[in-house]
């Protein structure tokens, strides 16, 4: 019986690992994407819902030096999604070529744009 109850804890401790790592997420092409047109100057209109635009457009003077001196952008790994208020937001961590990891958000897909992107820092 004890040899049983092991084996049954041993499957349901490697099915949920197995369920953990299987989640990936579904927005880091879009994060570098609107990452990547902001270090330009430029706010990715196709992406991002008006709120978004809106607030990309107000911070883009700060917001591009910012990018550009980050570098290119080398890595997007994804961390973790969670759902809140029945919006998916996903958490990368971006490694720039200059620079220390950054953490970003990505969420709210609405229509196929985006209501939110913002940074959490390092």
């Amino acid at each position: 019986m004890r040899r049983t109850v092991v084996t049954i804890g041993a499957l349901l401790f490697a099915t949920a690992a197995t369920a953990q790592a299987v989640e990936q997420g579904q927005y880091s092409t879009p994060l570098r994407t609107m990452l990547t047109a902001a270090a330009q100057g430029s706010c990715t209109e196709a992406l991002m819902g008006e709120a978004l635009l809106n607030a990309c457009r107000q911070q883009l003077p700060q917001l591009a030096p910012t990018l550009k001196a980050a570098g290119e952008i080398r890595t997007i790994a994804f961390d973790k999604a969670e759902d809140a208020d029945g919006q998916r937001y996903e958490k990368y961590t971006v490694t720039f070529a200059n620079g220390k990891p950054a953490i970003w958000v990505i969420g709210a897909l609405k229509d196929g744009k985006f209501e939110a992107v913002y940074s959490m820092g390092e």
